[in-house]
């Protein structure tokens, strides 16, 4: 059996998942560890210093959000299918349209703010 453009994009949309949930949790702790410097380089044994929760948060920033986006917006279009909205390019350049503009507000408040 040949597999669909939507099985493609489950199997695309399960391997996601693993780096997101590293990232996002990285990103997590290192965000605590710049409100809380002392708990986390306790807890991780000195590695998550404040200057380095602060580098790995401002680093990982972009690529954690872009890596949420796009495997929240898989999961939107297979979830707008499964209710009946019709598959089709309509709909697949209204989900690239709403991730690009994500994307490009994540960049812009993440390196255009003053």
């Amino acid at each position: 059996m040949e597999k669909t453009k939507k099985d493609h994009l489950k199997e695309l949309n399960r391997l996601l998942v693993w780096p997101t949930l590293v990232l996002f949790i990285v990103f997590t702790v290192s965000g605590y560890g710049i409100l809380n410097p002392g708990t986390v380089s306790g807890l991780t044994g000195g590695l998550f210093t404040r200057a380095f929760s602060l580098y790995l948060h401002t680093t990982l920033t972009l690529p954690t959000l872009a890596l949420v986006m796009i495997h929240v917006l898989i999961a939107v279009r297979l979830v707008l299918i499964r209710w009946g909205v019709r598959e089709g390019n309509l709909l697949n350049t209204f989900l690239v349209l709403l991730g690009t503009l994500t994307i490009v507000l994540l960049v812009l408040m993440q390196y255009m703010v003053s």
